[in-house]
């Protein structure tokens, strides 16, 4: 379907987009300029000097942890030895000689240089002290709120827009069994997609080796990272159904369809609707009144969305100046990037390689000009980027696609189920980043450990919510299936929050050439 926009409404198009592409530019400046200072206006150097206190714990754990499992091993290696087992007894032995380097390393190496830097924190927060950051703090105060009122903004009619969107995407279908092929269809794309792009991000990885010599003298796990160390995909795939333990709002089937409501609890929404809207499509005459009212509210709330859109650009400026501010400012953030740089640029060539598999997939399956439909989706993408957050992005979304020429019905189905489900960054990134990590430990992986790794990171981000960071928390799945330590994960943390938005920007993407699929499917069988 050909886009029959007036010239007028891609005028206005073009001017939005390039309002927030000044607005990201500022932020940008602000936050590169000016991110040092409030961020010690924001007790940052006494955050940062807690940080490495617990850094140094952490790393005498580890180094204890480890030099315990090499007592376990030689043990293991000397039985192995005497039974006559030469190869087990000599495995045994080098992984034992793998741990003591390790331990060394943490106790002789890690935690002297972390003390180190706990001296020269202490000189900045006595500087901090002594210094007037009143100006400092009043223009973070006010650049924070830029970008919180717009996710609240954004968040706020994210449920309204799911559940009204997909009780309209269903019912347009007509005869319910349209729905399990539509299904069928979307589901698959999501399926191949993902794979692909963890098939990308393996090949990637072991041919640059980004995490040989790799420094992670300064990372520190945070303790909810750790404590899902055992989890398992098995355990993610039941906890997305059923929902955590002892609260009702969670899961595919909560116990209480509001309290998900509250919690942003966007599968749930998705499945009460799917059901809703089917039983509505059954009804014939008596479900007509209702399915009028949805169609009104969707309108509706549509129609809100378009005024939120009006305030991206202030929203942008704010979200990308406050998270370059409090990773310490544009020189913090350009240190870290320098130490983990090959792994940086292996992600990103990853995404912008898939970025043209989906480019191609579009023109092949939807009959779309990819450049064209880059430009009509450019909007989303850039509040993708700035929000890090595909559920916060998925109003601006279906308003990208829709004024792309996708159907209502097309999109009120695949977006919001895409922005759930579907993440092509996301299962390219915990890929990249658990062969990352063992590349650093010098732990290598055989053909079967990397097969693990392509099935967990597949299904791993399926359970990954539409949320900011979410993909560090499924990645211990990743690492768990394998046997790699968890305390990897903290060489990543600095940057991963830039390569977050990265593949938020790709996750968005993908949903939307799903949908542009989906539509001409639908166009092609008349329905």
């Amino acid at each position: 379907m050909n886009d029959k926009r007036p010239t007028s409404s891609k005028s206005g198009h073009g001017l939005g987009l390039l309002s927030i592409l000044i607005g990201i530019m500022l932020g940008v400046g602000l936050g590169a300029g000016y991110g040092h200072t409030m961020w010690m206006a924001s007790g940052g150097p006494q955050r940062k000097l807690d940080q490495f206190h617990k850094t140094v714990r952490q790393k005498i754990a580890f180094a204890a942890d480890a030099e315990m499992q090499r007592d376990r091993l030689q043990q293991k290696a000397r039985q192995a030895a005497a039974a006559g087992r030469r190869q087990e007894a000599q495995r045994l032995g080098e992984e034992a000689g793998r741990l003591q380097t390790k331990a060394d390393t943490l106790r002789r190496v890690h935690v002297p240089a972390i003390r180190a830097e706990i001296d020269r924190t202490k000189a900045v927060v006595g500087q901090a002290a002594q210094t007037d950051l009143t100006t400092a703090r009043t223009v973070l105060v006010l650049v924070r709120f830029c970008g919180d009122v717009f996710l609240r903004m954004l968040f706020v009619i994210v449920i309204p827009l799911v559940v009204t969107s997909m009780i309209c995407g269903i019912t347009s279908l007509g005869d319910i069994r349209h729905m399990g092929k539509v299904g069928g269809w979307t589901l698959a794309y999501y399926f191949a997609t993902g794979a692909a792009a963890v098939t990308l991000g393996i090949t990637l990885v072991s041919i640059i080796e980004p995490g040989s010599g790799a420094d992670d003298t300064f990372a520190y796990v945070s303790e909810n990272v750790m404590a899902k160390q055992q989890t398992t995909v098995a355990d993610t795939l039941l906890e997305v159904i059923r929902g955590r333990e002892g609260d009702p709002g969670s899961g595919m089937i909560p116990a209480n369809i509001f309290l998900a409501a509250s919690q942003t609890n966007v599968l749930a929404l998705i499945l009460f609707a799917l059901v809703f809207g089917g039983a509505l499509s059954t009804l014939g005459e008596k479900g007509k009144p209702a399915i009028s009212f949805f169609r009104a509210v969707n309108d509706a709330v549509m129609k809100i969305v378009r005024l939120i859109i009006y305030f991206t650009p202030i929203g942008v400026f704010g979200l990308v100046a406050t998270q370059i501010a409090d990773s310490g400012g544009g020189g913090a953030f350009y240190v870290e990037l320098q130490r983990l740089g090959w792994f940086f640029l292996t992600v990103s060539l990853g995404l912008a390689i898939h970025l043209v598999v989906l480019c191609i997939v579009l023109a092949v399956f939807a009959r779309r000009n990819p450049l064209e439909y880059l430009y009509a989706m450019a909007r989303a993408l850039l509040t993708a980027l700035s929000t890090d957050s595909s559920s916060a992005t998925l109003p601006v979304t279906m308003e990208c696609v829709e004024e792309a020429g996708v159907s209502e019905r097309a999109a009120g189905f695949v977006l919001p189920l895409g922005a759930t489900i579907n993440m092509d960054g996301t299962a390219l990134y915990e890929a990249t980043a658990a062969i990352f990590i063992a590349q650093s430990a010098g732990i290598p992986l055989s053909g079967a450990a990397l097969v693990i790794v392509f099935l967990t990171a597949t299904l791993a981000a399926i359970g990954a919510p539409g949320i900011p960071s979410a993909g560090l928390v499924t990645l211990i799945i990743v690492l768990t299936a394998v046997n790699l330590p968890a305390a990897g994960i903290g060489t990543i943390l600095a940057i991963d929050w830039l390569l977050d938005r990265e593949r938020t920007s790709i996750n968005v993407f993908g949903d939307a050439v799903g949908a542009a699929i989906i539509d001409r499917y639908l166009s092609r069988n008349n329905t």
